[in-house]
C-alpha cells in the first residue's frame, strides 16, 4: 500500500518541481521559422532567456502555469502504471499455467500492462497540459484560449470529443510503454538478485 501511494505522490511532487521546464520544453519545441510556423509562437531564444522573460513578465505564477494539471497527470500515470503492473502480475502468479511460465515472462507481461495503463491514464491530462503550456497569454498572464484546466478539458470535449483528449496516444505509448516495461522488469530482476544475495548470506 505504501509503495502504491508512494509512486503517485513522488510523481506529483517531481512533476510540480519540474513544471516550469516542461512548459519551456513545449514552448521551444513548438517554435519554428515563420514560413512553417503553426500555432502560437513564443519567440524564445533559449531556455535561460525564456525563464528570465516569463519571470519578469508574470513572476513565479507564470512559470508554474499549468502545474494544476501536471500533478494529477503524474499521479494518474504512476498510479495506473503500478495498478496495472500489480494486478496483472498477481493474476498471472495465481494462474494454473504459472508453473510453465518463467518469472521473466511474468515481469515482462506485467510491465507491459503497467505501461499500457499508464499511457491510457496519462494521455488526456498530457494533452490538456500541452494546450495550456503552449497557449499565449495576455498582459495579466491569463491564457488567450483557455482560462484553466477545467475550461481546457471542457472545450476539447465539446469541439473534438473524447478522441481529442487522446491525440498523440500512439507516439506517447511507443515512448512510455517500453520505458515502463523495462523499468518494472529491471525492478523485479534487482529484487530477485537482492533476495538471492541475502539467502546466500544466511547460509554462511
Amino acid at each position: 500500500e505504501i509503495a502504491f501511494w508512494g509512486g503517485p505522490l513522488a510523481g506529483s511532487i517531481g512533476s510540480a518541481l519540474a513544471s516550469p521546464f516542461f512548459m519551456l520544453r513545449t514552448h521551444l519545441q513548438s517554435q519554428a521559422v515563420t514560413q512553417i510556423a503553426v500555432g502560437y509562437q513564443h519567440k524564445h531564444t533559449g531556455m535561460m532567456s525564456a525563464l528570465k522573460d516569463i519571470f519578469q513578465k508574470h513572476g513565479i505564477r507564470g512559470l508554474y502555469r499549468g502545474v494544476a494539471v501536471t500533478m494529477p497527470r503524474a499521479m494518474l500515470g504512476s498510479g495506473g502504471q503500478l495498478a496495472g503492473y500489480g494486478y496483472t502480475k498477481d493474476m498471472l502468479l495465481r494462474h494454473p499455467l504459472h508453473a510453465q511460465q518463467s518469472d521473466r515472462l511474468v515481469s515482462f507481461l506485467s510491465g507491459t500492462a503497467g505501461g499500457t495503463v499508464m499511457a491510457i491514464t496519462m494521455t488526456p491530462p498530457d494533452v490538456v497540459a500541452t494546450r495550456l503550456y503552449n497557449q499565449g497569454v495576455d498582459a495579466k498572464g491569463k491564457g488567450i484560449y483557455y482560462s484553466g484546466v477545467v475550461d481546457c478539458f471542457i472545450k476539447i470535449l465539446k469541439t473534438e470529443g473524447v478522441a481529442g483528449l487522446y491525440k498523440g496516444f500512439w507516439p506517447h505509448y511507443m515512448r512510455i510503454g517500453p520505458h515502463s516495461m523495462l523499468v518494472l522488469v529491471f525492478f523485479d530482476e534487482l529484487k530477485a538478485i537482492r533476495k538471492k544475495f541475502y539467502r546466500n548470506r544466511e547460509k554462511l
